[in-house]
């Protein structure tokens, strides 16, 4: 199973209709099936060509702190890598924002003149280079020879500075946002293998990762001009803050070895390196399963670890809610199979799409099906449905036994119905009598999902009762994205290799 490649068609092939207009590619792969085939994350907006995504792409720099102009250490060093292993004298890794491709890691530029307006500038226009085909498809594009389509040699980089051959990857954030791409380029026709394309997409894999790696750092690290504890409560804390951040960080450091594992897995799967026997194709689809199954784990811990607790607002994005819905239950299956349970989930016709904070709806998801199902018996099947009541999106999750009849756990029904001297139990509830004993571990996701909901403007309550198929029930209101403030991000001070 090879990478998929984004293929440019050319200008008779427009005039019969098959692209939407002359200069510009049709895709006909679809993102979404992409990046369930991978086993990555998912596009936030799948389907939806660049110009629709642009107005989000300078809130999401801003949210990676890459705002300001200014090369970053470890694209440089994933530009030069992938242009020694390819014998490429050029590579760049390149940022989308507004009209403009910036360049923010490159390696050979002078090979194109000295004193090249490129190497001066760093940017050209978005129109006119090669990038917009990858960002529109979020997939590689390779042309062995670009001056032979009519619509690739108009662009800058073939008629100005006599680019032929061009190897370009989408550069992919851990929440599957394509932000920009890695390049490799020649002056001369070069057919690329599959090996090559392979390389380049790990380069790109490798170099992002060590930047949100960084960034995250970065984040946590930011001095706070903290003073000292006035009492032990407070003492204790800043040291439960102190150990959050050390297992993040510590848990971030996985993320490179893993992602080495998987990329040579994967490449060793699709027989680059040789054919492969009966036995070793089976210990490598292990291998795959395997790691891709960790990383998933490590990419929810990081988002939750390093999810920051004080934001000030929201952020309105636009959120597909079932293939949201799909990358969880893809996350948390592996565990459910081990108790020979199962996760559904549905969707009200017509209401997949929502104006959200994607983060939140994710993390409230994840920590109720991952706390229902701790104390669901064996053979159990969640159920979720998706709907629209009014102006807010209606999540329902409940249990289906073939022995117990629908409902829910009684743990999880007490929880959210509670006694009067229980109330206290649940974040935004009015406290009153005796202190309640403390939550159950195997509970503490659903009072985290509680705090979440009504930080969205929601809430989370039981509909029906203990002994008459009831349902918890989520409604989380839709966001303006007009009005609402982006995140205010710590200022990027520098990047350390």
């Amino acid at each position: 199973m090879g990478v998929p490649v984004f293929s440019v068609l050319s200008e008779g092939e427009f005039s019969k209709g098959v692209g939407a207009s002359p200069g510009r590619a049709q895709l006909p792969y679809r993102e979404q099936e992409a990046g369930q085939a991978s086993g990555g994350p998912t596009c936030p907006w799948p389907g939806l060509p660049w110009a629709q995504r642009q107005p989000h792409q300078a809130q999401i720099l801003a949210a990676l702190g890459l705002g300001d102009l200014g090369s970053v250490p470890p694209w440089e060093e994933a530009a030069q890598v992938a242009a020694q292993f390819l014998a490429m004298p050029i590579a760049v890794v390149t940022l989308a924002d507004g009209n403009s491709e910036y360049i923010r890691a490159a390696y050979g530029l002078s090979s194109l003149g000295v004193g090249n307006p490129l190497s001066q500038q760093r940017q050209l226009p978005l129109n006119q280079g090669l990038g917009l085909y990858v960002l529109d498809s979020r997939q590689p594009l390779v042309l062995p020879d670009a001056a032979d389509n009519a619509v690739t040699a108009r662009s800058e980089w073939v008629a100005t500075y006599g680019i032929r051959a061009y190897c370009g990857v989408p550069l992919i954030t851990s929440q599957g946002l394509c932000i920009g791409t890695l390049a490799v380029m020649d002056r001369q026709p070069h057919r690329f293998t599959e090996q090559e394309l392979a390389f380049v997409a790990m380069a790109a894999r490798w170099g992002m990762s060590e930047y949100e790696r960084y960034w995250a750092t970065a984040v946590s690290a930011a001095p706070a001009r903290l003073g000292v504890p006035e009492s032990p409560q407070s003492l204790e804390a800043l040291m439960n803050a102190v150990r959050l951040n050390l297992v993040s960080h510590l848990t971030e450091e996985l993320r490179n070895p893993l992602a080495t594992v998987l990329g040579m897995a994967s490449m060793l799967s699709r027989e680059i390196y040789g054919p492969l026997t009966q036995k070793q194709r089976e210990y490598t689809d292990i291998v795959c399963h395997s790691s891709q199954t960790l990383m998933t784990q490590v990419n929810e811990i990081i988002d939750l670890g390093l999810a920051p607790t004080g934001r000030p607002g929201l952020v309105p994005t636009a959120v597909d809610i079932r293939a949201l819905g799909q990358q969880v239950i893809n996350t948390l299956t592996p565990l459910a199979e081990k108790s020979a349970q199962a996760i559904t989930f549905t969707v009200e016709p017509n209401e997949d799409h929502w104006i959200l904070d994607q983060r939140t709806v994710k993390q409230i998801l994840y920590h109720l099906t991952f706390s229902i199902l701790q104390v669901a018996g064996e053979h159990s099947n969640l159920c979720i449905h998706a709907c629209r009541r009014g102006q807010a999106l209606s999540l329902m999750l409940w249990l289906a036994n073939p022995w117990l009849g629908e409902g829910l756990p009684t743990e999880v029904f007490e929880r959210f119905h509670p006694p009067a001297s229980m109330t206290e139990c649940l974040p935004g509830v009015a406290l009153s009598g005796p202190k309640p004993d403390p939550v159950p571990q195997d509970l503490l996701g659903l009072l985290l999902s509680q705090h979440l909901a009504l930080r969205h403007g929601g809430e989370i309550r039981v509909q029906g009762s203990a002994d008459n198929c009831c349902r918890l029930v989520v409604t989380l209101p839709v966001l303006d994205a007009a009005k609402a403030r982006p995140e205010v991000k710590p200022r990027q001070c520098g990047v350390e290799a």
